[in-house]
This record gives structure tokens, C-alpha cells and sequence, in this order.
């Protein structure tokens, strides 16, 4: 295995990578077939983007970014620790993980990020026991939590209502009871809950947490 900087010819395959890797994680809403770039504008002054390659292949991906003066100033998470950075972005094919390349990558990038100038990093992840296990093994620490959850509103009712066709204009009507709807809620839905209490009002189909961890980088 190798581990070395992205190409712009690299990209069908990294997005196949990505893709399954988020297809078997908590992240399958984060999947899209187009790659995200990075740059100022999104509060980085520097942008590390690695692949790890096992015959010519492409089987895992990280991307971070070190913080800008502006996103230091005004980073919600840390503040007075020096420059921080971010992961973006953390994937290895399905096929190959428990194979070590997920700690190889996330080793180089982040000696990447300190040679970058950047202080400490922070990381966002979902439930995953084995991500949450690597980054608490480098020594990362928690530092803010939610929940995420697919739910419907107890008190939440289907309306009774009625489908039609507008020939005039190509269009379904949709009436209930109070008249015509504009917008028909489908449930359930994706929803951010910031404390754990708050999820009573709902039935939960799905429920992870997310964190953020916080890792100083050491510069010896």
C-alpha cells in the first residue's frame, strides 16, 4: 500500500469508494457523485487531500483542510488552542478495512496538518464503534455530542385527503379537510435532536449520536 497526494484523474474512482464506504456506515445520506473541493472560501488556508492506493487501486480517501484566520476567529468548538483543522472527509472500501489503512491514512494526514501549521484537529463522526475507537485511541477527546434520528411526531396525523388532476395546468391538487394543501409532510424524517430527552415527543425508527472530537497535534 501507498499512501499520496489526490489527482483530478483519480476522481470515478475515489467517488466509487466513498460511496460504498458511506453505503455501509451511518453516513449513507452524506453519499453524492460529485466531489467536494475545498478552499478559502470554506475557511481553510490549507487543503490536504490523500488516497491509498493497493495495486493501482483506490481503496480509501481523507481529506482536511487547515483553519483560516477567519475560521480560527470564529470556529463555535475551540478557541485559544492555537490553529485547528478539520476532516472532511474519511473513508476506506468496505473490502478492505481491519486492514490498518484507515490508521496509515488518518497517521499521514495528520502530520500533513501539522506541517501545515495547524495546532490541533477536530473531528466529526457518527456512532461507528470502530471510528470512535480510532480516534479515541490518538488520543482524541469528546467535546460535543447530539443526536440524529429518523422519527415521526407523536403527535403527528396523516391527513384524509384527496388526489386530483388539474388538466389546465399538468398539475395534482391535493385537498383536505381544511382545503387545499400546498406541501404534504412525509414522515418519517431526519431529525437533529440536542438533548436526549427530546426525542420522547417522537417515535424513532433509527438513532445514532454524533460527536466531535478534539486531538492536539504534537509538533516534536
Amino acid at each position: 500500500m501507498k499512501i499520496r497526494p489526490y489527482q483530478p484523474e483519480d476522481q470515478e474512482h475515489w467517488l466509487n469508494v466513498v460511496a460504498l464506504a458511506y453505503m455501509r456506515s451511518q453516513f449513507r445520506d452524506q453519499i453524492s457523485d460529485v466531489r467536494d473541493t475545498y478552499g478559502e472560501e470554506d475557511g481553510y488556508q490549507a487543503v490536504i487531500q490523500l488516497v491509498a492506493v493497493i495495486d493501482e487501486q483506490i481503496v480509501g480517501a481523507i481529506d482536511a483542510g487547515v483553519f483560516n484566520d477567519d475560521r480560527m476567529q470564529h470556529d463555535i468548538y475551540v478557541q485559544n488552542r492555537g490553529r485547528g483543522s478539520y476532516i472532511e472527509l474519511f473513508a476506506v472500501d468496505p473490502a478492505r478495512q481491519g486492514q490498518g489503512i484507515g490508521q496509515a491514512l488518518i497517521t499521514v494526514c495528520l502530520a500533513a496538518l501539522r506541517q501545515n501549521g495547524a495546532d490541533f484537529v477536530e473531528i466529526f463522526t457518527r456512532s461507528d464503534p470502530a471510528a470512535n475507537s480510532l480516534y479515541q485511541k490518538l488520543g482524541g477527546q469528546e467535546i460535543a455530542h447530539n443526536w440524529r434520528a429518523l422519527a415521526t411526531p407523536k403527535s403527528y396525523q396523516f391527513p384524509r385527503v384527496k388526489w386530483q388532476l388539474d388538466p389546465a395546468t399538468q398539475t395534482l391538487v391535493l385537498s383536505g379537510a381544511q382545503g387545499r394543501l400546498s406541501v404534504l409532510p412525509t414522515y418519517p424524517q431526519w431529525f437533529t435532536f440536542f438533548t436526549e430527552a427530546a426525542m420522547a415527543d417522537f417515535d424513532v425508527e433509527e438513532v445514532y449520536q454524533e460527536r466531535t472530537y478534539f486531538l492536539a497535534l504534537s509538533h516534536n
